[in-house]
């Protein structure tokens, strides 16, 4: 992907933005169908799936159900979503565009940690001192780093010595919004993205909206290309930068993303401020919302930064994502809901029960296993006939992906995730730790993802993939020593092993000695 191009990003390059109104609309209808006919295909085969007679052990016949259908469920909701998509840049307001003129200049607040690379901050600060429309720019240094203060002389930039300021990276915005800044609009975004120059006044227009609280544009990156594993946490965003965020944008309801986003202080004060939170934007965004503010989500890669490259700090990120989210799940959802709207009631729901998905995969990880050696089905079904039953699903499920690809955010985001899936499925125990943790109200440290792609990942932090892998291996070799007669129950759980097995393996492999593989591309940070 390289540098940041805006002729080849966004509106201009083959995303969502090229999609004019009446094309959607086609858009939307043909997911409609599609849709419906997934609803039909679930449901053809969860009748199936509960028919009386395939029922073995209730008990694991009721978790290996979770562990099934948990996925398609949600998906059914996301498709519902979908429907919703919107873009407002294809049907700009005379009186926004005009309001642009008049519009006050915005402050940017971004923020620096210790031991995060200085070329990142180099870059990244001459091109928020590029942007139109700017009044001031602010960061905000938890080390007051002598080399930063120099640089932030060098360009202007306001340096403001957060070493005192407690509350993370949250606790931080807050300071610099009492004390510092005096802007009605502020745009708060992560030291490792490269905004582009008309940032501010492409964002500017919506805010002539008194009701709008906040204006998010897409989460880009700069660096898909280091590794696989980069581009495969990069895929797991495309959709939900996509349409996702189109869908919620129709329904008012577009979530704040701490890597970008622009508030309006009003909005931000009516509220407290930006939450202190391991899951400060979600918070924030619930807050907002419950508020009375709605937002609006522009289809359009404003800025571009950096993805997890390795998995020490994608998982780090996504600890602390799971345990964050579940925490709002049963502390802070519950206080907000008679404030919410019905449909943010809902959304919310689904956002903040999204990292039970750790706990489904586990036991579709172990299930099988567990049943295998125990010689008890939780169902028995032939084979042939459960992927029967599943196929029709699966086709209008994979129709539906393939067709909201066309909202995606840039021409290169389509295809087929396998990336993505892999990082998914390896990362089940991250996410099951983060709901554990988020459910009992354990604290885990807000600590700002790695920006140099040095987290290596210990061996050790591996080994849950290996014990599945083991043990699948193991309990697929157990059937031909012990079993008497191999059942239709037993040929599934032995797929659902091997499948298992093979998804985790590639993941599992990055464990090994770094010599094995093939060399990493080091970021570096042109000036």
């Amino acid at each position: 992907m390289g540098e940041v191009n805006g002729s080849q990003t966004g509106i201009n390059g083959g995303g969502s933005g090229e999609r004019t109104p009446r094309v959607l609309a086609r858009e939307r209808l043909l997911l409609a169908v599609l849709a419906v006919l997934g609803i039909c295909g679930l449901l053809f085969f969860c009748e199936y799936w509960f028919a009386p007679g395939h029922r073995r052990s209730p008990f694991l016949f009721a978790l290996l159900t979770f562990a099934v259908l948990w996925q398609p469920a949600r998906n059914v909701y996301n498709w519902w979503v979908y429907l919703w998509a919107h873009n407002p840049e294809t049907q700009p307001r005379r009186e926004q565009l005009a309001n642009i003129d008049v519009m006050e200049p915005m402050d940017v607040i971004t923020t620096a940690m210790p031991g995060e690379p200085f070329p990142m901050f180099k870059r990244t600060l001459k091109a928020i001192t590029q942007l139109k429309n700017l009044n001031r720019a602010f960061l905000l240094d938890g080390g007051n780093d002598d080399d930063l203060r120099a640089l932030c002389a060098e360009l202007g930039v306001v340096h403001v010595d957060c070493r005192s300021v407690p509350g993370a990276k949250a606790g931080k915005v807050n300071y610099c919004l009492k004390e510092f800044s005096r802007s009605p609009i502020v745009l708060v975004i992560d030291p490792d993205h490269i905004p582009k120059p008309d940032f501010l006044t492409r964002v500017a227009p919506w805010f002539s909206d008194p009701k709008v609280g906040f204006v998010q544009v897409v989460q880009a990156y700069h660096n898909l290309d280091e590794n696989w594993v980069a581009w495969g946490a990069a895929e797991q965003t495309f959709g939900f930068y996509g349409p996702t965020l189109m869908g919620l944008s129709g329904l008012g309801l577009a979530t704040a993303i701490g890597a970008n986003c622009t508030f309006r202080r009003a909005a931000l004060d009516s509220v407290g401020g930006h939450a202190v939170h391991l899951a400060e934007d979600a918070l924030t965004s619930i807050r907002l919302h419950a508020a009375g503010w709605t937002s609006v989500y522009l289809p359009w890669r404003g800025s571009e930064g950096l993805v997890p490259s390795d998995l020490g700090s994608f998982w780090k990120q996504q600890l602390k994502w799971a345990t964050g989210m579940t925490n709002i799940l049963f502390r802070q959802y519950p206080r907000l809901f008679r404030r919410l709207p019905l449909m943010a009631r809902v959304h919310y729901l689904m956002a903040t029960t999204y990292y039970l998905c750790g706990v489904a995969a586990a036991l579709n990880l172990f299930l099988p296993v567990v049943c295998l050696f125990l010689h008890v089905c939780a169902l028995e079904v032939p084979l042939n006939q459960f992927l029967i039953h599943f196929a029709p699903y699966l086709m209008m499920s994979g129709s539906i992906n393939l067709l909201v690809q066309r909202w995606y955010s840039h021409h290169d985001e389509p295809g087929i995730p396998w990336r993505s899936m892999l990082i998914e499925k390896a990362t089940w125990y991250v996410h099951a730790s983060g709901f554990w943790y988020g459910l009992l109200g354990l604290k885990v440290p807000y600590l700002p993802t790695p920006k140099d792609g040095a987290q290596q990942v210990p061996a050790r932090m591996m080994t849950p993939h290996w014990i599945v892998i083991i043990s699948s291996l193991a309990a697929m070799a157990w059937v031909p020593l012990t079993y008497h007669r191999v059942e239709a129950g037993t040929i599934l759980m032995m797929l659902f092993a091997s499948v298992n097995a093979l998804m985790l393996l590639p993941v599992a492999a990055l464990g090994l000695p770094r010599r094995l593989f093939a060399r990493r591309i080091k970021v570096e940070y042109s000036t």
